[in-house]
């Protein structure tokens, strides 16, 4: 964490700590939501400046809704150690929403916020809304170092990506902030051939006798150049 984030964690009277006592290995529980979520979503490519930011609150936004209202996820129910054998049983995989819902905890009046909204929220959208932020940080990612520019945001053409549907579920598909081939700005260096000052006297034995052999020019050009 950041100083930032430290100062203000110590000034809520947050204890900050860098993992819980004799847990050498606790930080691994944080990084393994980077790799499932975060990198799965944004890829590994760099983004620089407040136009990238911009994108990957768009990105984040309506995968929140999407994630939340119709993704289903497990949770355990139980957990029963045999010996070295443990059993895990889960719960039926439902929405975030839908735990929220059926929880006696929560208000009517945020039950009923929350109910509105999956009524008002559309899975095929929202899915074409992540896709369309996916492939304009992929376009920035393309166009960094020399070829950065100022883009407009990607807009979503609903049309198109529900076609895609038809044969993506056959044929996969790549999304657009998925490992990108390297392109490289700077020119390639180019170093002198050991051999191009004697290129023109070897191209003259060759015509000479077309079937002179490599090491019968090696012979030459050492005893030449000795």
């Amino acid at each position: 964490m950041n100083e930032l984030v430290v100062c203000w964690c110590r000034s809520q009277g947050l204890e900050v700590t860098r993992s819980r006592a004799y847990r050498k290995n606790d930080q691994a529980w944080v990084e393994q939501k980077n790799g499932a979520i975060v990198r799965r979503l944004v890829g590994y490519g760099r983004f620089v400046g407040a136009e990238a930011t911009t994108a990957l609150a768009r990105l984040y936004e309506v995968v929140r809704l999407h994630g939340n209202l119709f993704q289903p996820s497990f949770k355990l129910r139980e957990k029963t150690r045999i010996g070295a054998r443990v059993i895990k049983r889960y719960h039926p995989p439902v929405p975030p929403v839908a735990r929220v819902l059926a929880h006696s905890g929560v208000a009517e009046a945020d039950k009923d916020r929350l109910q509105a909204m999956l009524e008002s929220a559309d899975p095929v959208i929202l899915f074409a809304g992540i896709r369309a932020a996916q492939e304009e940080l992929g376009r920035r990612v393309d166009r960094r170092g020399l070829n950065a520019r100022s883009e407009e945001p990607v807009a979503v053409d609903l049309q198109r990506f529900t076609l895609s549907l038809k044969t993506a579920w056959q044929v996969g598909e790549k999304r657009p902030t998925h490992r990108r081939p390297y392109r490289r700005t700077k020119p390639y260096p180019k170093r002198q051939s050991m051999l191009e000052p004697f290129e023109p006297q070897i191209r003259a034995w060759l015509e000479a006798d077309p079937a002179v052999s490599a090491a019968s020019v090696l012979a030459l050009q050492l005893h030449m150049y000795l």
